[in-house]
């Protein structure tokens, strides 16, 4: 552009000067379009520039606004659920506070060894009749806990029943998903003792089984082959009938146990 115009100052001077032709006159007037055009095109582009410039800036404001309007959401649904979190583990200590003042006070009424009973003691004795639904429902508590995910909330009241209840039925249960919530939380030493308790305190229970085979699985995820090997070959020995049997005798053989 500076060529034409230094060209085009040039023809001017001719112009000025009296000796120009029709062919300079003609050539000026071109050269002024030329120049307008190139202005006009100037102008667009500038336009255009502008233009984009402030669609990029209010799409910034946008996104700006939705991504802290999503923020805010976010924010408002997690302390929602935090909310919702404390009045479940709220909800969980006071029934089994309250099932822990009731088996005290079943306790205190049991007479000692050698005194006769009285009307109390016999009215506390027929009370031990509903002592099944309070094993029953504080049981129930804590396997809520743990489906919630509570493990440590659920873990104490599987101790508070393996306490108060430890020849119930469903004491071997509560002593195996005592074990789960080590599990659970990656705590391998205190799960796989706990799946050990489970037989060595109730091995003839259902849950026998099933404690030993999560052992041996829970001991090839820590890379322990040998020690997961004698689990497989204690359930297929001590319980070979059991469902756990079969699987333990398929993994046995899957990873080439001896």
């Amino acid at each position: 552009m500076k060529h034409y115009a230094a060209k085009f100052l040039v023809l001017l001077a001719v112009v000025a000067t009296g000796c120009a032709t029709k062919r300079d006159v003609d050539r000026i007037r071109s050269d002024l379009a030329w120049v307008r055009a190139r202005q006009d095109s100037i102008a667009t582009s500038l336009l255009e520039l502008d233009s984009a410039f402030a669609a990029g800036q209010e799409e910034q404001r946008s996104l700006a606004l939705t991504m802290g309007g999503d923020i805010r959401r976010q924010l408002d649904d997690m302390e929602r659920q935090l909310v919702q979190i404390q009045e479940l583990l709220g909800q969980s200590q006071i029934v089994l506070g309250s099932l822990r003042e009731r088996i005290g006070v079943r306790e205190s009424q049991v007479p000692g060894p050698g005194v006769e009973p009285d009307s109390t003691s016999i009215e506390a004795a027929e009370a031990e009749v509903g002592a099944g639904s309070d094993a029953r429902a504080l049981y129930a508590a804590a396997m809520e806990q743990f489906r919630r995910g509570a493990y440590n909330t659920a873990r104490s009241g599987f101790e508070e029943f393996l306490d108060a209840f430890p020849a119930d039925e469903l004491a071997p249960d509560a002593q195996y998903h005592l074990a789960e919530t080590y599990r659970e939380e990656e705590d391998a030493s205190r799960a796989l003792a706990g799946y050990n308790r489970v037989v060595q305190l109730y091995p003839n229970s259902r849950a026998a089984p099933t404690a030993l085979y999560k052992a041996a699985l829970l001991q090839f995820e820590q890379g322990n082959k040998d020690s997961a090997c004698q689990y497989f070959q204690r359930v297929m020995a001590g319980y070979p009938r059991s469902d756990e049997a079969r699987l333990a005798s398929d993994q046995a053989e899957r990873h080439g146990c001896r």
